[in-house]
């Protein structure tokens, strides 16, 4: 046999590429028609239509597919022991992450160092309700989605500014998170990749003011910072803060307050996935704090006292965008170590 040239050569090498990539979608097909590795066909493409999901190939599709369900059979199997656990779990539009892309995306609160707060002095002799909510006052907004943006602590600190300016002017008016994730950077904050809560009410307290919600809107992205003095919907003079760790001086100020601000350890997989009753879970840390919500109220239930929470995740997640954390068991998730609310 003579030499083969180089263009016998490169037919062979496009021949065996074609073999390959023949071989690996045949592979593929027979790993989606498996039965235990490719279930419920069609309540996937509902989960993905649903939230609006697309893939860049159909090996990453099987990859997203593989991680929601097992995400899947986790929930199955909580809601499974629902007694047990006191709370029910949901699929939603996280159902395609692992838990450290979750974290790394959504987990985003960054505790900066605080100076010139006050501390709340809880009123002395005073009895408080046994439950609160302040959504039926009218001082709470409707629940919002962050998006891919990780702005929880502007979403937390424009909530307690609404519910004060509320209270004070007996009006409620949506303020601008985005006008906190534009122009908070010089503060210390990072746009979309995390924040603080105090950090953002301290730019609110040196600017003179937030915008409205409706001259700002959110975008889910950083952009240059828009702010316009014509248009403030709120302003601060100062940040009061609860004394770390103190459920009692945190409920006493949610009663005589209104809505405060906390961060707490969002961490543990149930809260990802969290839909109804309440969230009790000896997993979560007191002190790694991870994400900023807004404490709108409290109760009791079935013998359980827990914390009314506003979320930011939209209302497809937990009761309709809010979260009911247990309460009086140990400071829980950290939901009183960082609490605070601006002073008008």
């Amino acid at each position: 046999m003579g030499d083969r040239g180089p263009c016998t050569v490169k037919s062979l090498e496009g021949m065996l590429n074609v073999f390959i990539a023949l071989g690996f979608l045949c592979l593929v097909e027979l790993t989606y028609a498996a039965p235990d590795r490719y279930e419920n066909l069609q309540e996937w493409s509902v989960w993905k239509g649903h939230h609006q999901r697309s893939y860049e190939s159909q090996l990453q599709e099987m990859e997203r597919h593989s991680i929601w369900v097992a995400n899947k059979k986790y929930i199955e199997h909580h809601n499974a022991n629902a007694d047990l656990f006191g709370y029910t779990l949901a699929m939603n539009g996280f159902g395609d992450l692992m838990s450290a892309e979750f974290t790394e995306r959504y987990l985003t609160h960054k505790h900066s160092q605080r100076s010139g707060l006050q501390t709340f002095e809880s009123p002395k002799g005073v009895t408080y309700a046994d439950s609160l909510d302040w959504r039926t006052r009218g001082v709470v907004t409707s629940v919002q989605s962050q998006g891919q943006c990780g702005s929880s602590y502007a979403f937390a600190a424009a909530g307690a500014l609404e519910g004060a300016t509320a209270l004070a002017a007996d009006k409620l008016v949506a303020l601008s998170e985005q006008n906190i994730i534009d122009c908070s950077v010089p503060y210390g904050n990072h746009g979309c990749s995390g924040g603080d809560v105090y950090t953002a009410f301290k730019y609110v307290v040196d600017n003179g003011g937030i915008d409205t919600e409706s001259s700002y809107p959110y975008k889910g992205k950083k952009s240059s910072c828009q702010y316009n003095s014509k248009n403030v919907g709120a302003i601060s003079t100062g940040v009061v803060k609860i004394a770390s760790g103190s459920e009692t001086d945190l409920l006493s100020a949610v009663a005589s307050v209104g809505p405060i601000a906390v961060a707490v350890d969002a961490s543990v997989n149930a809260f990802m996935f969290y839909q109804s009753g309440v969230f009790d879970s000896s997993t979560c840390s007191t002190s790694k704090l991870n994400h900023a919500m807004l404490v709108t109220g409290y109760g009791s239930t079935n013998g359980k006292d827990y914390w009314l929470v506003k979320n930011s995740w939209g209302t497809g997640w937990g009761e309709s965008g809010y979260i009911k954390m247990v309460r009086n068991k140990y400071n829980q998730c950290g939901i009183a170590s960082d609490a605070l609310y601006p002073m008008l």
